[in-house]
């Protein structure tokens, strides 16, 4: 467990009792937290994404959804690989999800 210890606001010590696999499954786990919210925070529930796979919507709005899903899942695949090539716990805690902009028209 990661443990940051502050005193009037600055950081004084910082307590790390993981391990590295520990480390890196933990980030990857904040990443696809990142990631999903991201897509959701854009207004893409579960049907929206569903009836945009299937075609329901007009071609632009079914393209601009799907492109913008491709590109956090994108983020995400790249901060993945960031993670797991991580030699220290510090690294692998250093890598940050960016959501990609959302498109116009979804």
């Amino acid at each position: 467990m990661r443990n940051e210890k502050y005193l009037n606001g600055k950081l004084v010590s910082v307590e790390d009792d993981r391990n590295l696999s520990q480390a890196k499954y933990e980030n990857i786990q904040n990443i696809r937290f990142f990631c999903t919210q991201a897509i959701s925070a854009s207004g893409l529930d579960e049907a929206t994404q569903q009836n945009a796979a299937l075609g329901i919507y007009p071609p632009e709005r079914c393209e601009a959804i799907k492109s913008y899903i491709a590109a956090c899942r994108n983020e995400y695949l790249r901060c993945k690989a960031l993670i797991l090539s991580a030699q220290t716990n510090d690294e692998a805690d250093a890598v940050q999800f960016v959501s990609p902009p959302v498109p116009e028209g979804i």
